[in-house]
């Protein structure tokens, strides 16, 4: 375990923000056990996607479990296992949702659209 250290120790790169619903996924992080993890990033394949929090963490746990090597990595929150070449990080993270920026912008077109139609529409003095 304390072979693996540098790896867990490592920060996850991952999005913040509040998530509920179905809006985890399971990425998984490999490096070779030769790599330096604060000078390598490592290869990122997506699991699974669309899952409850629960789900995504059983994903995690049994993609660690089908490796000699594993264990779960309480600070990081990850799980990970190690197959004496590779060393892989097991990660829940919560996904973004991607049409918020496109919602923002279309309620600000509407209320400008408004704002003109009520300019043109406002009765006028002295008719």
């Amino acid at each position: 375990m304390a072979q693996h250290d540098r790896f867990l120790r490592s920060q996850p790169h991952l999005h913040d923000g509040a998530a509920l619903g179905r809006v985890f996924s399971v990425v998984q992080e490999t490096w070779r056990l030769t790599d330096d993890p604060k000078k390598v990033k490592p290869e990122q394949a997506k699991l699974a996607s669309r899952r409850t929090a629960s789900d995504a963490a059983d994903l995690a746990r049994e993609a660690a479990l089908a490796y000699d090597q594993h264990g779960f990595h309480k600070p990081s929150g990850a799980w990970w296992a190690a197959d004496g070449e590779l060393f892989h990080r097991f990660v829940v993270a919560a996904g973004r949702k991607k049409n918020a920026p496109g919602i923002l912008v279309g309620v600000g077109l509407f209320a400008l659209a408004a704002a003109a139609i009520g300019t043109v529409m406002r009765p006028r003095d002295g008719s």
